[in-house]
């Protein structure tokens, strides 16, 4: 009876050890571990992809200021991957600030005042469609005054500059540059008072800031690129961006 009793014993302690270490198996912590993968690869991760600058952050229709630790609140309207962004706005998208707008922009970061030093924005761009009014695609944009030129899209899918100090002009082809399947390469270069716009590598544009004009030397500068229109979105529109440089 004693061995039996001790056999018996052995058992349960040997069935409990198997229990026990069961839940600690490398099996369930690759599980684990793969749900976690797949967690981060849903979403947009907080180091930035290959080929896009950093840092920015998202001015959006939900929110005017989105740092990247916060880019998963506003996934509906931006996207990233290597050397890719997707910017888009859906039909009835809205922002209502100091005046209603739309948009999906990249901005900040990179920041500087009136000088000698040249700084450059150079990306190839395709926007998804035309709307029946202009919408700007990229900006020199002062943090203090607004932006201090304009990439356009007009309602016949020619590119433009438009700029406070500078007129309006085209500066691409005379065709339709926005109609999903062309994409086109834009470059703005600037030290704060002198502005330069490239369209497929060729200078089309060359101007003096509005603020510069004025002599605020205290002006921050800084790029943005994206979607931006000034009216409530009546179709949605994206616009993807690759071979993004910001120097």
């Amino acid at each position: 009876m004693k061995k039996i009793a001790v056999k018996f014993l052995a058992l349960i302690a040997f069935v409990t050890l198997l229990n026990c270490s069961g839940s600690d198996s490398p099996e369930y912590n690759i599980e684990e571990e793969q749900e976690e993968q797949e967690e981060q690869d849903s979403g947009i991760p907080l180091t930035p992809h290959e080929g896009i600058p950093s840092p920015f952050n998202l001015f959006t229709v939900i929110d005017d200021d989105v740092e990247r630790k916060d880019f998963n609140t506003v996934s509906k309207w931006y996207e990233e991957s290597a050397n890719k962004q997707i910017f888009k706005l859906f039909i009835g998208d809205e922002f209502v600030g100091e005046r209603k707008h739309a948009r999906t922009e990249a901005g900040q970061g990179l920041k500087w005042k009136e000088g000698v030093e040249w700084h450059t924005f150079e990306a190839t761009m395709m926007p998804s469609d035309k709307l029946h009014e202009t919408y700007t695609i990229a900006q020199l944009f002062a943090g203090c005054c607004g932006p201090q030129l304009r990439v356009e899209v007009r309602s016949n899918g020619r590119i433009h500059v438009g700029s406070r100090s500078n007129g309006n002009i085209r500066i691409s082809s005379d065709e339709d540059w926005a109609n999903g399947a062309k994409s086109f390469k834009i470059k703005i270069r600037s030290n704060g008072k002198d502005m330069e716009v490239y369209f497929n590598d060729e200078l089309k544009f060359t101007g003096i800031s509005e603020e510069s004009t004025l002599g605020n030397i205290d002006a921050l500068y800084h790029f943005r690129w994206g979607v931006y229109s000034n009216n409530k979105m009546i179709k949605n529109l994206s616009n993807t961006v690759t071979n993004i440089t910001r120097v």
